[in-house]
This record gives C-alpha cells, structure tokens and sequence, in this order.
C-alpha cells in the first residue's frame, strides 16, 4: 500500500474522527475519490456531523442511505437516534422499522423498548426486552426487563430473571420491589432493611416501610418518626402523612405535613395539607389553603398539569363541604378570574356538573378561543356531550388543519375516539383524519399507528351504518394491516359487512396491479403535496423532463450554486412523505449526478 493511497486517507479521515476533529475529517471524507459512492465513509460523515450536533444535514445524508439502502437497520436505527436528538418526530418510527428489518438490533430494540417503558406500557416492552436480553446480557437491560415484570405483576417472573444477575447479587431495588410484588412482604422487609443498614439509601428504608405497613401497620407507624430522625427524607417523610391519613390521623398527619412544607414547599404536598385540614372538619381554612394554593399556582403558571388537579381537589373539597347547587362566587373569584386555558375550562366543567349547559358553554368557548388546541378540544368534548355533532365537527376540524406536531395529532385523536359519541357520524372528520394520519405515516411511533387504525374502526362503522359496503370492507382491511390490538373489532365489523351485502363485490385490484404484479407499478403518479417552493418545482419539472442531470446544469435552472442544499431539501421533503423522487448518482466531471425516481 503506497503512502497517500485511497486507503490511507479513509485511515487518516476515521483517525480525525477519533481525535474529535470532525470538521477536518469530514473535509478528508469528501476529497477521497469515489468516497461518496463508499457507504463507509458516506456512514463516517454521517457520524462526523451528529458529533457536530448538525442533525439536519445528518437526517439528509442518513436519508439519501436509506434510499439507496431501504432494508438497511442500522441506517435505520441511526436515524432514529438523529431524530431523537434534535428533538423531531419520526424517531421511533425510524426504530420500529430498524428493528422490523432485523430484530437482532441491539440499539434499535432498547430505544424501542424504552419508548413503551416511557408510555407506561410495560406489557408491549417485555417481548422486546426480553429478545434484548437474550442478545446483549448486558445488566441494565436485565434490570429493566425485571421492573417491566414487577409493572406488569409478575413478581416470580422479576425474581427469576433476578437470580441470573450475578448469582442472584445486584438489582437490590428491582429484587425487593418483585418480593413484594409476589406477595412476599416479610422477605421484603427483611431484606430492604438490611439493604438500608449497608449503604443508608432512604429509598430501602421507604421499601422496608411499605412492606411492613401490609403485614404489620401499628409496627410501621411506630417505627416512622424514628427512622425520619435517623434519615430525614422528604419522599420517606410524605410516605409517613399518606399513612396516617389513611389512618384517619388526620391532625398528626397534618403536623407531619407541615414539618415536611417546612422543608420543601412542593405544591403536591401543600395540597395534602389541604385535605387533612379538611378531614379535621376546619372547612373554612381548608378553603383558605385551596385557595392560596391555586393563587400561588396560576401566579406561577409554569405547570397547568398540576393547576388543573389541584383545582379539581378544590371542586370536590367544595361539593362536599357546602352542599353547593351552583358554582360558588368564591371559585369564580379565584380559579375564574386568570385569562389561562385550565381556568376558563374547568370553569365550565364545573357549570356543566350542576346542569347548566348555557354558562358551560361560554367558558368552554372562551377557552377554544384562548387555545385552540386543549382548549378546542374540552370545548369539542362538551359539544359532543351536548349532542351538537355539528359544530363539534367544525371545532375538530379546526383544531385539525392547524396542529403541527404528530404527537399533537395523535393526543387529539385519542381524545375524540375515547368520548364514546359516535364520532364516526361526522363524516368530514373522519375523512380529514384519515387524510392527515395518511400523510404523518412515516413518522408515527406505535401508539400513533394504533390510533390511525382506530380511526379506519370509526370510519368503518360509520360505512356499515350508511350502507357503503364497499367504503367498509376498504377500511377495514387497511385498518387491520395497521392493528396489533384491535383485530377482534375488524373481524367483527368485516363479518357484518358481509352478511348485509347482497351482491359481494372483491374491493382489492387485480391483474397488474394485484398481488403478482410489480410493487412499483401500483405506486400513484401523483405526487403528494410536498410544499414546494417555485425554485424546488422548477427543479423537479426540469429532472423529471430530463431523468437526469448534474450540479452545473442545476445551477443554470437554479440560477444559483447552490445546488447541494437545495437537492438535500427536496430528497428530505420527499422522504418526510414517504416517496423517493431524486437520487444522487456520484460525481461526475460537472459535478454530482443527480437521477429522477418518480413518476
């Protein structure tokens, strides 16, 4: 091998790499010959920029792979690690297909795991942790395999797992938390106490305690305030109010409480505070802590999660303790007076709870015009309840043409399917939604394809109940590709459909278009709408003319030299919605190549 070879300069370009030079060996990369057309060192430069923290050049040259190289994982994968740094949709998306296309992708199924695990979905994340574990015997996987377990109420199972970690060493939390899962409080106890004697975690002692409090309370209440002396902790010193409440200690709990405020003024404990004075039967300076409480917390107005549940502590304290036929002054005063979404909504829920429609309304209103998106959708909720389809379609529709993020898509969704009023009645809502969710396809994570193919279990509903037999069997059949969790419900509906159909009529081409012909032939040739710009349909009306050209002939169309750029645009726009219209073909004596691949 000679000095200054081809070889040599990869070398030189993954040292650089190494070193933390990613500049210079991107530079290397690009003035090997031929280097483009090398998927390692296409791959190195992909790396060279997520090190740089330039996601979206990352995301276009790790797309232009995928084209070339759709059945690639680890592309894939990488992708789904691009996207998930720079903070995008479509990461998971790109992790599910990774690991669709080889489920011995390490990386691809942890993040895939985790992404359940973070949904709280424990049940789906077993099969993948568990493959994990089997593939990587790595510690971490283990462990969260055996807490996926204890979720899921398989406390032997966890236990089982446990005992493959070192000879049964390790994973203290997880093995204590299985014990007890399986029923087996004692050995908890036990052990989660010895655990604290030798490292002094807080978070054994909360173990031993909670153990103990099942098979011997009067013990556990006992022990408490002496172990808070020996271990001051305020998760330990909340457990220790939350039992004497359950207790019906209140006014002990309440000086607990107070001590723990003292040393953390966390408004979750403040609101625990609230209530016990309220089991003391001091209604009037209950309603004096609610009160300063939801103040401090629209004053704040960082955590509308958290203002929301402590109002709706502050309805029920307020239904309970004044037998109320209407929504009180001193809730409007309060809760009603700040222009904020959670305010003006639960105002009218809580008009709504007595009856009264006309005022719940308007604040369900005013809420929607503050926020269109969580404030649209109470109002939307309330209209359905009301039996105004129509202007809750309208509403939704709204709501729909100017959400931007999948996810937003996916929790309004969620919310329209979960009322249970008949939603596949309004028929441009659920055209709109199919419509929206067939565009975001590419970059929708599990839960996101659950919820597509529940709204093809609406649409199809509503094709049987209007008689369009055809429009029925259409979506169920695309519904059921998508499903994991509803196949039972599509066979259901598809069996109806049958038996109403007089004449049956297949709704799946044949000839060249069905299942023996070519995957290409079937594809549309209309593009979607991309959203191009005039310089980007120029570009595609030329290349589609011409099939193919170079970076000087762009130029000219162009009428810029920056070509790269704006090819790099067109291949992502391109592949956000699913289709593949520009290949880079390697350089050639005018520049790079570029080939039309649409239609």
């Amino acid at each position: 091998m000679t000095e200054g070879s081809p070889a040599d300069s990869r070398e030189e370009a993954f040292a650089l790499y190494e070193a933390g030079k990613y500049r210079e060996s991107i530079e290397r990369c690009n003035s090997l010959p031929g280097g483009k057309d090398d998927p390692s060192v296409a791959v190195l430069v992909v790396t060279n920029y997520f090190a740089l923290k330039e996601y979206d050049e990352a995301e276009v040259r790790l797309r232009d792979l995928i084209t070339h190289s759709p059945d690639s994982s680890y592309y894939h994968s990488f992708l789904g690690k691009v996207l998930e740094a720079a903070g995008k949709e479509g990461g998971i998306a790109a992790y599910a297909q990774a690991v669709q296309l080889d489920p011995g992708n390490e990386e691809a199924l942890r993040a895939y795991a985790v992404h359940f695990i973070g949904m709280g979905d424990h049940r789906t994340a077993l099969p993948l942790l568990s493959a994990l574990v089997s593939i990587s015997g790595k510690r971490d996987d283990t462990i969260a395999l055996m807490r996926s377990l204890i979720e899921t109420g398989d406390g032997e199972g966890a236990l089982k797992v446990h005992a493959s970690l070192s000879g049964g060493e390790g994973a203290k939390t997880e093995y204590i938390d299985a014990l007890m899962t399986a029923g087996r409080y004692q050995e908890a106890a036990k052990a989660a106490l010895a655990a604290y004697r030798s490292c002094r975690d807080p978070g054994f002692l909360r173990q031993h305690l909670a153990a103990l409090a099942v098979f011997d309370r009067p013990a556990a209440l006992h022990l408490f305030p002496a172990f808070l002396q020996e271990c001051p902790d305020d998760d330990l010193a909340l457990d220790y109010v939350l039992l004497l409440k359950s207790e019906k200690r209140y006014r002990e709990a309440l000086e607990a409480c107070k001590r723990l405020i003292e040393q953390r003024p966390d408004p979750i404990h403040q609101l625990v505070a609230c209530e016990l004075v309220a089991g003391t039967g001091e209604n009037d300076l209950a309603q004096q802590g609610y009160e300063e409480l939801i103040r401090e917390e629209i004053c704040q107005g960082n955590d509308l999660e958290t203002l929301s549940m402590i109002v709706g502590a502050y309805e029920v304290f307020l239904k309970k303790a004044y037998a109320l036929t209407t929504v009180p002054e001193c809730y409007l005063s309060v809760v009603s007076g700040d222009p904020n979404v959670i305010s003006m909504a639960r105002t009218g829920w809580f008009y709504a709870s007595f009856g009264e429609a006309k005022e719940a309304r308007e604040w369900l209103y005013r809420a929607y015009r503050l926020d269109y998106l969580n404030g649209g959708v109470e109002y939307a909720r309330f209209l359905a309840q009301e039996g105004d389809l129509r202007e809750c379609e309208k509403v939704l529709l709204y709501v729909l043409t100017h959400l931007k993020k999948t996810g937003d898509l996916v929790r309004v969704t969620k919310t329209v399917l979960e009322a249970e009023n008949r939603w596949q009645r309004m028929q441009r809502l659920v055209d709109a939604l199919l419509a929206r969710f067939s565009a975001e396809i590419n970059t929708l994570g599990p839960e996101g394809v659950e919820v597509f193919a529940r709204v093809y279990l609406c649409a199809a509903e509503g094709a049987l109940e209007a008689g369009d037999y055809v429009r029925c069997k259409e979506c169920c059949l695309y519904g059921f590709d998508l499903t994991r969790e509803h196949t039972r419900e599509f066979f259901e509906i598809i069996t109806r459909c049958k038996k109403a159909t007089v004449a049956e009529r297949p709704v799946l081409p044949f000839g060249v278009t069905g299942p023996t012909g070519n995957s290409k032939d079937r594809e549309s040739n209309d593009l979607p709408d991309l959203g191009l710009d005039e310089r980007e349909e120029a570009l595609v009306a030329f290349l589609k003319q011409h099939r193919e050209s170079n970076e000087e002939e762009l130029r000219k169309v162009l009428g810029t030299r920056r070509v790269s750029g704006a090819v790099n645009r067109l291949i992502k726009k391109a592949a956000d919605a699913g289709v593949s219209l520009i290949e880079k073909q390697g350089m050639g004596e005018h520049g790079e190549i570029y080939v039309y691949c649409g239609k």
